[in-house]
């Protein structure tokens, strides 16, 4: 039972991905007649956010969304149904056993698709978040409610539309997994030629280094619940390499850039922010190394344009949707941040909004500590303890990061072929980013996308260098390395969680029940608590784990109209 509901996820997942590929199709066929079916489905997911955001002002989320999207993406592939079948039929003769490859480990990720929510987060605030989403449209000052129900990330409406016809309120099954299935289909082309040394390019490479976390978040990272990380993770650095490839061909002096795969990295850049918003700094700077090379292009005066409002319009369509979503939740355009705060009546006071930053803070530096326990800098010993201990996000791409250095400097001071290596650019969003990421919340999940974009790049500078000086020999002893690599990560302390916890699931399982007491506000409004911890999972709306009462509806008659809070010292309390 449980290898047939994998096959059910294993196919919504292709449906899925055709209706994206027709979306995407209708928005990069206005910049190219010729597209891989890889980026129109990343424009596709894109492009679909977007409308998810807009929808969200007006609607709910329900299946009427989920059709809509549906006959989007069948328009898009009737309108060019020609080029996605040659991008179909270019899938096959480069390597034959490539999409088998591909779809071993789509089945893999089906099959652990179908086990259990254990993802915290997700009864803490994620599974409400999206009960909100699929009831009423975007709610102002929801974030009054319960704080974390203004962490906007997109990623939850994405969940919330999956969540509809035969996957009622299952969607937090599909997401992750689907996302990571989709990261394989990007860098598997890559691996092969790395394999069979058809290209040395410094992208496949850069590709090749980034299988390795990816195989191990496919093989044990928790992809059942309402993941953020993951997500945006993925998406940044399928950004990061499109960027990557553009940088390379300028090395080589090729100025036919296919630019619309830069107009793609732009709105994947977007993308990343309304995932997460603690990629903001990275996806800031790297989207404007994207910009700057589609401004620098060969082209014509108003092709050069064309791409450039292209660029702006797709982000535009996907941050500011996204922003306006975050002042609606909390009056907050990057809650819990409280930077361009709006004066609006549902605003979640200021200092709750600070006391959550705080949290968030202290969180990353040492889990559930009190945050007067992680201020000034003793908190850095057991960080550093416990992070070094942390095999796939701190020893491996430190040890990569740092054989990449020492290969790429000893290159140059042996005088060996100093070329130009603009790709290396991409090292100052990273590193800038690791840097913010230590400050504002030093958890090593919430910088993954810093920290492997930086391995990674040093890395290939190190193989493509050691290349030059040995040849053949070089790019063995790295390939072995990172076969390596992944196996001592995938053999680490925990390694046999994700298969005990499918034993004895048949269908994917529901989210848990929560117990819930019915607890009544000063002004009379019904909130239901659970009855013990803070997770509320599918208890009906309204529901909280830290009860205010000062909370008050801003229109008795419903609750699409949303809240207001004079503040929680109780809430305030827990930190």
């Amino acid at each position: 039972m449980l290898i047939l509901s994998a096959f059910e996820v294993f196919f919504t997942w292709g449906i899925i991905a055709i209706t994206l590929i027709g979306i995407g199709s209708i928005v990069l066929g206005v910049f190219s007649e010729e597209n891989s079916l890889i980026d129109t489905f990343w424009m596709g997911l894109a492009v679909s956010v977007a409308l998810l955001e807009i929808w969200s002002f007006v609607f709910p989320i329900t299946f009427s969304t989920t059709l809509f999207l549906s006959c989007v993406g069948i328009l898009g592939l009737f309108l060019n149904r020609s080029s996605v079948g040659s991008g179909l039929r270019a899938v096959w003769p480069g390597s034959r056993w490539v999409p088998f490859i591909g779809i071993a480990f789509t089945f893999f990720l089906a099959l652990r698709s179908c086990g259990p929510c254990e993802y915290y987060d997700t009864g803490l605030y994620g599974a409400p978040v999206i009960r909100w989403m699929q009831t009423y449209p975007v709610v102002p000052g929801l974030a009054n409610l319960h704080g974390r129900f203004g962490f906007n990330s997109s990623v939850l409406l994405c969940i919330a539309a999956l969540g509809q016809g035969v996957w009622k309120d299952l969607g937090f099954h599909l997401f992750t997994g689907f996302m990571l299935s989709a990261m394989w289909a990007t860098l598997l082309p890559a691996c092969v030629r790395v394999v069979r040394r058809a290209v040395a390019s410094p992208a496949d490479w850069f590709y090749a280094i980034l299988a390795v976390p990816t195989f191990f978040w496919t093989a044990r990272s928790r992809i059942v619940g309402t993941q953020t990380d993951e997500p945006a993770t993925v998406v940044c650095l399928v950004a990061t390499g499109i960027l990557l490839e553009h940088l390379c061909r300028e090395e080589r002096a090729q100025h036919k850039t296919h630019a619309p795969r830069l107009v793609l990295a732009t709105a994947l850049f977007s993308l990343a922010v309304a995932f997460k918003v603690s990629t903001i700094v990275f996806a800031l700077l790297a989207w404007c190394l994207a910009f700057r090379g589609l401004s620098l292009l060969g082209w014509s005066t108003s092709q050069r344009n064309k791409y450039l409002f292209g660029a702006l319009v797709l982000s535009a369509l996907i941050v500011v949707p996204w922003c306006a979503r975050g002042i609606i939740s909390s009056g907050y355009p990057f809650y819990p941040a409280t930077v361009l705060a709006f004066p609006v009546a549902w605003k979640v006071p200021l200092s709750v909004a600070r006391w959550y930053a705080i949290g968030v803070q202290s969180w990353g530096r040492i889990p559930d500590v009190p945050f007067r326990d992680t201020q000034g800098f003793h908190w850095l010993s057991e960080w550093f303890n416990h992070a070094i201990r942390n095999r796939s996000s701190f020893q491996l791409p430190l040890a990569i990061s740092l054989a990449g250095l020492v290969g790429g400097l000893t290159s140059r001071l042996r005088g060996k072929r100093h070329l130009a290596r603009p790709w290396l650019s991409l090292l100052f969003p990273s590193l800038v980013s690791i840097i913010f990421w230590f400050g504002a919340s030093p958890d090593l999940r919430f910088a993954q996308f810093a920290i492997w974009t930086t391995a990674a790049t040093l890395g290939a500078w190190g193989i493509v260098s050691l290349d030059l000086q040995l040849h053949r020999p070089g790019s063995n002893v790295a390939l072995v390395a990172l076969v390596l690599s992944s196996v001592w990560c995938l053999i680490s302390v925990g390694w046999k969680e994700p298969v005990v916890s499918l034993r004895g699931v048949q269908r994917p399982p529901p989210l848990p029940k929560s117990a819930v007491v019915l607890r009544h506000t000063l002004s009379g409004l019904a909130v239901y608590v659970p009855a013990e911890g803070d997770q509320c999972w599918d208890a009906p709306l309204p529901c909280t784990p830290y009860f205010d009462e000062s909370l008050r509806l801003r229109n008795p008659s419903s609750l699409r109209w949303g809240f207001i809070s004079d503040g929680r010292a109780g809430e305030i309390q827990n930190f």
